[in-house]
C-alpha cells in the first residue's frame, strides 16, 4: 500500500496543478479586485483557526484525564502532531504516533496517550460525519436526488454503526477485542501488518477512552469542544470563500467543507495536499461559483488552515522538545518543586571552633 500511495501521489498533484493552471491568471485578477473587507475577513479567519486548535487541545487534555500535562504542553504537542501530519504521509495514524511519543516525554503513559488519541479521532470523525449529514439533509430538503439520498443513508449508517460499536466496547470489551482481531485477519494477512496483538491493544485503548466518557458531564464537555473545533474551522472556510467574492448558500459551504475533510482522512498525500484543493474548487464550481473565485477562496483557507499551522509546528517543535527533556521523577510525582524536600547539607565546622561538633561523624564534611 505504501508503494501504491507513493506512485499515485505525483499523478494526483499533477492533476490538481493542471486543473488550476488555466485559472491562475483569472485568480490574479480576483486578488487585485478584492473587496476592502477581505483583509478583515481573513484576519477573523486566522482567529477562528486559532480557536479551532485551542478547542481541539482542550478536548485532548480532557481525554487524558487527571494526570494530563499542562494545557500549554498539550497545545504544543497537538501543534507538532498536526505539523507531522502535514509533512508525512499516513494521515491520522502518523499524527497519533507522534503525539503519543511526545506525551510520553511529559510523563503520560503510553496506554493513556493511545487511548486519548484513539478516542479523540473517533469522536472527531463522528462529529464531522454528523456535520456532513446535516449539510446533505439541508441541501436535499427541496428535491433530493438519488445520489444525495444514498450519501445521507451511508453517513447515517456509519453513525449508527459507530454507536453500536461504542456500546459493544463499553458492555463487552473482551468480545469486541476478539471480534476485531477475527474480522481484521484477512486484511492483516494481505498487508502483513498489524499483528493481532496490536489490534487488540487498539481496541483496549478505545474502550478505555470511552469509559472515561460515561459521565454525562465529561461527554458533554468533550462534545462541546469537538463541535467548537469543527465549527471554528468551518467558519474560517466560509469567511475565506466570502472574502474572495463568492456567496454560496450555507448548505453548499457545509457540504463542501464536510466533503473535503472526509477526503482528507484518506492518507494519499501529506495533509491531503492537492486533493482538498481540487475537491473544494470543483464542489464550489458545481454550485455556481466561478472557478477563479473558488480557487482564491480555497487557497486562502488552506493558507490559514494548513500552511500557518505548519509554520507554527516548526516553531513549536524545539520548544516542546526542550520542555519535555526532563521527565518527572517517579518518586516525586504529586509534589511540586517548591514542596520537594532537599537533603540537608552537613554544617562545616571551622578549625578551632569553641563548641564541640555533633557526635555523628556522618554529618561532618
Amino acid at each position: 500500500m505504501r508503494w501504491v500511495l507513493l506512485a499515485v501521489t505525483p499523478f494526483l498533484l499533477a492533476t490538481a496543478v493542471l486543473v488550476a493552471l488555466p485559472h491562475l491568471r483569472d485568480a490574479g485578477i480576483v486578488l487585485r479586485t478584492l473587496d476592502p473587507v477581505a483583509l478583515p475577513a481573513a484576519a477573523v479567519a486566522v482567529l477562528a483557526e486559532a480557536v479551532s486548535l485551542t478547542a481541539a487541545s482542550r478536548a485532548s487534555r480532557l481525554l487524558l484525564g487527571p494526570d494530563a500535562p499542562a494545557f500549554r504542553h498539550v497545545l504544543g504537542v497537538d501543534i507538532v502532531a498536526q505539523g507531522v501530519r502535514s509533512l508525512l504521509p499516513g494521515g491520522a495514524a502518523t499524527s497519533a504516533g507522534a503525539r503519543i511519543s511526545l506525551l510520553e516525554r511529559f510523563g503520560v503513559s503510553a496506554s493513556a496517550a493511545a487511548s486519548s488519541a484513539t478516542t479523540g479521532v473517533v469522536v472527531s470523525n463522528l462529529v464531522l460525519s454528523a456535520l456532513f449529514l446535516f449539510g446533505l439533509a439541508v441541501a436535499a430538503r427541496a428535491a433530493p436526488p438519488p445520489l444525495v439520498s444514498g450519501a445521507i443513508g451511508l453517513v447515517l449508517a456509519l453513525v449508527v454503526t459507530s454507536g453500536a460499536v461504542g456500546w459493544l466496547l463499553l458492555r463487552h470489551p473482551a468480545a469486541a477485542r476478539r471480534t476485531a482481531v477475527r474480522w481484521s485477519s484477512p486484511l492483516r494477512r494481505f498487508a502483513h501488518r498489524p499483528s493481532g496483538a496490536v489490534v487488540a491493544e487498539y481496541v483496549d485503548a478505545l474502550a478505555s477512552g470511552l469509559r472515561r466518557l460515561r459521565s454525562p458531564r465529561a461527554f458533554g464537555a468533550l462534545f462541546a469542544w469537538t463541535v467548537l473545533n469543527w465549527a471554528a474551522d468551518l467558519g474560517a472556510f466560509g469567511l475565506m470563500v466570502a472574502a474572495a467574492g463568492a456567496h454560496p448558500r450555507p448548505e453548499v459551504v457545509i457540504l463542501t467543507y464536510g466533503l473535503v475533510n472526509i477526503l482528507a482522512t484518506v492518507p494519499v498525500t501529506p495533509g491531503a495536499v492537492g486533493i482538498v484543493e481540487g475537491a473544494a474548487v470543483a464542489s464550489l464550481h458545481l454550485a455556481g461559483v466561478p472557478t477563479a473565485v473558488a480557487l482564491v477562496g480555497v487557497l486562502g483557507w488552506r493558507l490559514v488552515e494548513y500552511w500557518l499551522p505548519l509554520v507554527a509546528a516548526l516553531v513549536a517543535t524545539p520548544v516542546v522538545l526542550v520542555a519535555s527533556r526532563r521527565r518527572p521523577d517517579p518518586a516525586g510525582l504529586g509534589r511540586t518543586f517548591a514542596t520537594r524536600r532537599r537533603r540537608p547539607r552537613p554544617r562545616p565546622w571551622p578549625h578551632g571552633h569553641p563548641r564541640t561538633p555533633p557526635r555523628r561523624t556522618a554529618d561532618r564534611p
